[in-house]
């Protein structure tokens, strides 16, 4: 059985906090160990910020919708971060060779390090983002 909550917020980036936030006490009521609650509010908060920066240019009249898909066998979490921008093409969200001595650019890739699957999709008006996380949690929990 899946149980899910949306929330949807204004593109400020204050914002990151409340949906790091949402996705902390909703992994932490489901027995998710600590260091990948961890990643995941890391990897979600690089999503966002890569939507206000990037998808908005940082307008922050501009909405974003979180949907938590949580699926018990196994346990999975879908992160859903729908946005309302201009299209993106699919093929920007693959990560780069990382550059050691070069700042920033690392968000596209700590997010596929972190979660499973990382898919992008254009909509009539926006794109879905796609997380999808596999945990590792301890035997005999069954939240």
């Amino acid at each position: 059985m899946n149980e899910i909550v949306t929330i949807s917020f204004s593109s400020k980036s204050i914002n990151t906090r409340l949906a790091r936030a949402v996705i902390r006490s909703f992994l932490t009521h489901r027995g998710v160990l600590e260091e990948e609650i961890w990643d995941t509010e890391l990897g979600t908060n690089e999503a966002l910020t890569n939507i206000m920066h990037h998808t908005y240019k940082n307008d922050e009249t501009k909405y974003i919708t979180m949907t938590l898909i949580w699926d018990i066998h196994p346990k999975k979490l879908q992160i859903l971060l729908r946005d309302f921008g201009n299209p993106v093409d699919p093929a920007v969200i693959v990560p780069k060779a990382l550059i050691p001595d070069k700042e920033g650019g690392f968000g596209l890739y700590i997010i596929h390090r972190i979660f499973e699957q990382v898919q992008l999709t254009n909509l009539p008006n926006g794109n879905l983002l796609r997380l999808v996380k596999v945990f590792t949690v301890p035997v005999g929990d069954n939240h």
